[in-house]
């Protein structure tokens, strides 16, 4: 079986073809039109990284309501930024690049504005993003791709394991190179679409247990990756109970005293009223008088 490396550039092409035909049967619809400023592609793409992007519109549009404007978001707390996404993945990670995104930006050009990136080469809009501090890949490229119409894949994590699975990639690869390894099958005019349903298979929560076992076909052929993907979607994986050890009600409570047997219940009833014999008082013993008494007489 050819790996996923060391496939020929005519030879993903068919893969992603066929990907993108099984796809489309199942995820309608094309990627959201692009109408966003450099900046605001910047903070979209930490709300969508490994997330759909229904969550993530919900997520940005939340944290937006919430604060006054940008710069009481980036004089925020993390935790605060955080709650104002609400229930979606990694939320506290994507709280945080958030805030890094903007005060990076404020302290760079005094406005949140960069714009200008427009103006700059890949390499150069490349270096300046990545300075930006725990800035993720995924941002980077998501920006690159959509803000600035580079050819290049932005791939998260649970992109990344499914483009394992799909044994398009290898195991030790990240999600940078699990990328790499298919880009030369995508054409630049299909690179929104093909990222688009990906992330939304990669997202769809019935099949993720499936993808989760992605070593396990490591060595599959990647021609018969749309066949194998057909059939998890019509038969997705079960997601596997998480076993949990019963507790006994003992360890709740105090700790249950020992047990003693015959010999030592005994033993301690010796002891117990030996002790009460030698804390008992003797009452004094009245003299008699009698023959005294006598004596007068």
């Amino acid at each position: 079986m050819p790996a996923s490396n060391s496939l020929k550039a005519a030879d993903k092409q068919k893969i992603t073809k066929k990907l993108i035909t099984e796809l489309k049967k199942h995820y309608k619809g094309s990627p959201p039109k692009q109408d966003r400023s450099v900046f605001e592609t910047l903070l979209f793409s930490a709300c969508l990284e490994d997330s759909n992007y229904q969550e993530a519109e919900a997520a940005y549009s939340r944290m937006l309501e919430k604060f006054f404007d940008l710069n009481e978001i980036r004089v925020s707390s993390v935790l605060e930024i955080e709650e104002a996404l609400g229930d979606i993945h990694d939320a506290n990670w994507k709280a945080l690049r958030v805030r890094e995104v903007l005060q990076f930006v404020f302290e760079k050009y005094y406005a949140f504005d960069v714009e200008v990136m427009r103006r700059k080469t890949q390499d150069a809009a490349n270096k300046e993003l990545m300075s930006i501090p725990h800035l993720s890949t995924f941002m980077r490229d998501y920006t690159i791709q959509n803000a600035l119409s580079a050819h290049v894949l932005p791939v998260d994590h649970f992109m990344g394991r499914t483009l394992k699975w799909l044994a398009l990639a290898q195991k030790k690869d990240t999600d940078e190179q699990a990328a790499d390894a298919i880009k030369a099958g995508i054409k630049k005019s299909d690179g929104q679409q093909f990222c688009y349903l990906l992330k939304s298979v990669s997202s769809d929560e019935k099949l993720q247990p499936g993808f989760e076992e992605f070593e396990q076909f490591e060595d599959a052929d990647p021609m018969e990756a749309a066949k194998r993907l057909a059939e998890l979607i019509k038969n997705p994986v079960k997601k596997k109970k998480v076993v949990t050890k019963k507790t006994t009600k003992v360890s709740k409570k105090k700790p249950a005293k020992k047990k003693t047997t015959s010999r030592s219940k005994t033993a301690q009833a010796t002891t117990k009223t030996a002790k009460k014999k030698t804390v008992k008082k003797k009452k004094p013993v009245k003299k008699k008088t009698e023959t005294k008494k006598k004596t007068k007489k």
